[in-house]
């Protein structure tokens, strides 16, 4: 990647160079890059210290002729949105830290014309107290450079004018929700506020010379704050920005209003009412209402993911009866004139409520429209079989995954925002087998690792807040082994296992001489199982893990076999002796002959689904226990355990899934997605968090049933590191009939099932380049050709 430093400040900076800077204004002619500085953070005199800001910046550019192209590297701090000539080109810059701060590499040609163009940009910063957890922030910044010289003249600097934005701000999102719910925790984006009458709404075209209020922009950085942001050229794709169908309005105290948003309305003067539009799915957009007349009057924009009932608890998604909204919102108040307001974040909604209050003028809303916004996956997978309901799981696990990756995953796009390492382990594993995309989960994978806390990584990353659970490393590990044997590209693992090392090495200080795993002090997440967080997982007297040891030997196995390949060897071997060692102590000391499981800790009083699914995934268990342990854990009842087992949720339920398959019950899967068939009933259009009274509607870990229905019950997956062999082996359980399409690196595979008459017939095309065998009943079939088809007992 391109990285580069500016030191630069403003020492002799407009001694040398107002005059220039005042003919890029006036002139508004490309200047030769001998006559100008190279391009430094630039502000708003005003903004140096303001901890929440919206600023405009403007530059201008004359062309004789339109040139074939114009690169330019931008960045800012927080966040902007670049226009050209009016036009909405890119936002960016993609969330970071400041060692690796994004710019964003445009080509602004294909908006530009001969003549005067605008080139115009609104940055801003709501990192504290009100925006996201996820964003880190040095100062308020912008930045701009061309590529060529010959344009030069655009390189941010006093060229640049700006003006304050005094009637756009952010407020304090957690605010708005501790006022509606008790317990919950919201750090995601900041709800914004806009003030039509003192906004700035003319600042993409136009003049700025005789405009009151614009300034020549000033340096961000000076001798005392140097700049801190090492830029570094983004890797990700622009984010994706369409415009969908309107929703329909569902209830509201005025009858006229019925038609919108598609249609407009007017609102009489002095009137209080309510519009409630249901999108009728999950979506996370910027939303864009335009008004006209109305003088002060204000507009109350509410984003919810579902209704609460007087009791405050969620039903059926779909059902309105008198159920509310609750949740953030955007306050817009009118000055009279027609007026868009549009939020600079985007919001996430099923349910989107105007609550709107007249003054002694009526208001006329004139219509909404919404921008579906997140990382640009194509799906090129696809699942349907003789269930039905499958199809459906899937769907909604796809929804679930794409509104929760945008510039990095999310575990939930509307209550944090943040990535944290169990999540996103998941929702790559979704992305490899679906888009077969791996861009976002290669950043995921870097940016994690950059996270250093004495060797660990943070539990989530990018954040600006410090969050510790010391397991996530391990299953950083996990993911990068996930990468490892999914993905070609080997210098990826390369970059990131001196910085593994550095995990299993601090783990190893709290390893006891009976080679189980002792309490550390940071915080042991493993699940939400409805306990206390210090219950779960459980220690003994001796304060010894057999589960969160189990965690340790899996990222052993999983760098010992990374190592071996792609490292160093004999640390390779080093690690492989560990396991060894590890393995016999948990059989000895972890295993119940009164219960036949794996206990939580040495006590042998506590049992889980998460312990004895990983002693079964790691090879704790001994094969001919492994079908035992499966059905002393669970029941037909989908993820439910047998009383005395504690449950996983439906995150830790992957684990459990693929200890089915390692245990060669993966017959069983289709069973345990009776926990997915049950919450169709209650007509989900994204993946809850967690049963019951769940915060959030939109969660991605509970989507891994999308990649799972094809790698486990299409049964497409990986034979060979980097996905160099493929293995199919299906497990359908009762289906019928299936038909899948997994994307991997050498291209798609699609598996067609048909069971009739106590014989199974398979069809299966794949890449001339990729070695593949089918498995079926412990028997291996090579498949030779492009397409195969095979005819088997069932």
């Amino acid at each position: 990647m391109k990285k580069v430093r500016n030191l630069l400040t403003w020492s002799g900076f407009f001694k040398t160079h107002s005059l220039i800077g005042a003919l890029v204004l006036s002139l508004a002619i490309p200047v030769a890059h001998a006559e100008v500085t190279a391009p430094v953070w630039i502000t708003d005199p005003e903004a140096r210290d303001m901890t929440s800001v919206v600023l405009h910046f403007r530059q201008k550019l004359a062309l004789q002729t339109k040139p074939t192209a114009l690169w330019v590297d931008i960045s800012a701090d927080n966040r902007f949105t670049l226009y050209v000539n009016g036009e909405r080109v890119a936002k960016g810059p993609a969330t970071s830290d400041l060692a690796h701060w994004r710019y964003k590499r445009i080509d602004l040609a294909p908006y530009l014309r001969p003549g005067q163009n605008d080139i115009a940009a609104v940055v801003w910063n709501y990192s504290i107290p009100s925006g996201p957890m996820s964003q880190i922030s040095s100062r308020t910044g912008f930045y701009f450079k061309a590529e060529d010289e010959a344009y030069a003249s655009l390189n941010s600097g006093p060229g640049w004018r700006v003006k304050l934005d005094r009637g756009h701000r952010s407020l304090s999102g957690m605010g708005q929700i501790n006022k509606q719910f008790k317990g919950l925790y919201y750090v995601a984006a900041a709800p914004e506020t806009i003030d039509a009458a003192a906004a700035d709404w003319d600042w993409k075209t136009g003049s700025v010379a005789s405009e009151s209020g614009w300034h020549v922009a000033v340096p961000a950085t000076d001798e005392k704050h140097p700049a801190r942001w090492d830029l570094t050229a983004d890797p990700l794709p622009e984010m994706s920005y369409r415009r969908i169908e309107n929703g329909k309005v569902v209830r509201t105290d005025l009858p006229e209003a019925k038609n919108f948003p598609s249609g407009a309305v007017t609102i009489p003067a002095r009137t209080h009412t309510r519009i409630l539009v249901d999108q009728g799915y999950m979506t996370a957009a910027y939303p864009k209402l335009s008004v006209a007349g109305g003088e002060g009057a204000s507009i109350k924009l509410s984003y919810a993911e579902a209704l609460y009932d007087a009791n405050g608890k969620k039903g059926i998604r779909d059902e309105v009866g008198d159920c509310i909204v609750k949740g953030i919102f955007d306050t817009f108040t009118a000055d009279g004139k027609p007026r868009t307001f549009e939020p600079l974040e985007w919001r996430v909604w099923r349910f989107m409520e105007l609550d709107v209050q007249t003054q002694d003028a009526p208001l006329t809303l004139q219509g909404m429209e919404a921008y579906e916004t997140g990382y640009p996956f194509q799906q090129k997978a696809r699942f349907e079989a003789s269930e039905a309901a499958l199809k459906q799981i899937w769907d909604i696990g796809w929804r679930t995954a794409r509104i929760d990756a945008h510039e990095t995953y999310m575990d939930s796009a509307y209550w944090e925002k943040l990535q944290y390492v169990g999540d996103t382990r998941l929702q790559a594993l979704i992305s490899y087998a679906v888009s077969g995309d791996d861009r976002l989960a290669v950043n995921a994978i870097d940016m994690i690792g950059w996270s250093d806390r004495d060797g660990l990584t943070e539990g989530a990353y990018p954040s600006r807040g410090r969050n510790i659970i010391a397991p996530f490393s391990l299953l950083w590990i996990a993911m990068v082994d996930d990468y490892y044997q999914r993905r070609p590209d080997a210098d990826v693992v390369r970059r990131n296992l001196p910085r593994a090392r550095r995990i299993i090495d601090w783990y190893a200080k709290y390893m006891h001489s009976s080679n189980l795993l002792g309490k550390n002090p940071t915080w042991n997440f493993v699940d939400w199982v409805g306990m206390q967080r210090d219950q779960f997982p459980s220690f003994d007297a001796n304060e010894e893990s057999c589960l969160t040891t189990l965690f340790y030997l899996g990222a052993l196995q999983q760098m010992g076999r990374m190592e071996k390949a792609l490292g160093d060897a004999g640390i390779g071997s080093d690690y492989e002796a560990r396991s060894v060692k590890i393995t016999e102590a948990l059989r000895a000391k972890c295993w119940s002959p009164a219960r036949q499981l794996f206990a939580d800790d040495p006590s042998l009083t506590k049992f889980s689904q998460h312990t004895n699914s990983l002693a079964i995934m790691y090879g704790v268990a001994k094969p001919e226990d492994a079908k035992g342990i499966v059905r002393r854990m669970t029941t037909p009842n989908g993820i439910t355990p047998p009383e005395g087992v504690i449950p996983t949720s439906y995150y830790f339920s992957w684990y459990l899934g693929r200890a089915l398959v390692q245990a060669g019950l993966g017959d069983q899967y289709l069973q345990m997605l009776q926990t997915w068939r049950d919450l169709l009933k209650l007509n989900f259009s994204t993946w809850p968090e967690e049963g019951g009274d769940t915060r959030s509607d939109t969660h991605a870990w509970t989507g891994h049933p999308t990649s799972e229905l094809l790698e486990i019950v299409a049964g497409v997956g990986p034979a060979a590191p980097g996905f160099a062999k493929a293995r199919i082996e299906p497990h359908l359980g009762s289906l019928t009939s299936l038909d899948a399409v997994v994307q991997t690196p050498s291209g798609p595979i699609s598996v067609s099932y048909r069971v009739k008459g106590g014989k199974l017939t398979a069809v299966i095309d794949k890449p001339a380049s990729l070695p593949a065998v089918f498995s079926w009943h412990g028997r291996e079939h090579p498949l030779k050709q492009t397409r195969t088809t095979l005819r088997l007992a069932r």
